[in-house]
């Protein structure tokens, strides 16, 4: 039996040659290597910025999702206080009704009392006429005159009537 050295092999001898690389192909091969490895580099560092572009996406949609939330309770809690200051509104313009009444009522039942010093009461004098008739009953001890005792039964007599 006959062993053959791999150079004795004519298969394997034209092998060997197409193996054989000029030191032009190899300078090729190696930058194509070391161009490789610089990619796997730079795929490498783009990978790990794709990773932080998404994790700030994430963060920033969090973010998002927590402002779309606060502006909904806000936008809410707004529709909230205009329901309650309508509420409020209807009842303030039913008690400036309610007081307009009531002033036209005082009016009238106290059309025929003379306080001192003023004229009968009318809507252009009923602050003063009014804030007069709270001093005489706040400090009933400054009008116990006779005439005055008189006046402010009258005036209890007068506004006995009026529903508040």
């Amino acid at each position: 039996f006959t062993v053959y050295s791999l150079s004795g092999c004519p298969r394997a001898t034209s092998a060997m040659k197409k193996a054989k690389l000029s030191g032009e192909q190899m300078l090729t091969i190696k930058q194509r290597a070391s161009n490789g490895i610089e990619n796997d580099e730079e795929i490498k560092q783009l990978d790990e910025e794709i990773k932080e572009l998404n994790e700030s996406n994430s963060q920033m949609e969090a973010d998002m999702i927590k402002l779309r939330t606060q502006i909904t309770t806000m936008e809410s809690n707004l529709k909230t206080i205009e329901e309650e200051n309508k509420v409020i509104e209807q009842q303030n313009e039913s008690l400036l009704h309610e007081l307009a009444n009531l002033s036209q009522s005082l009016i009238h039942s106290l059309a025929n009392i003379q306080l001192p010093h003023m004229e009968p009461i009318n809507e252009q004098n009923f602050d003063a006429y009014v804030t007069t008739l709270t001093d005489m009953y706040t400090n009933q001890d400054r009008y116990q005159s006779p005439e005055n005792k008189a006046l402010l039964e009258n005036i209890k007599q007068a506004v006995r009537g009026i529903q508040v």
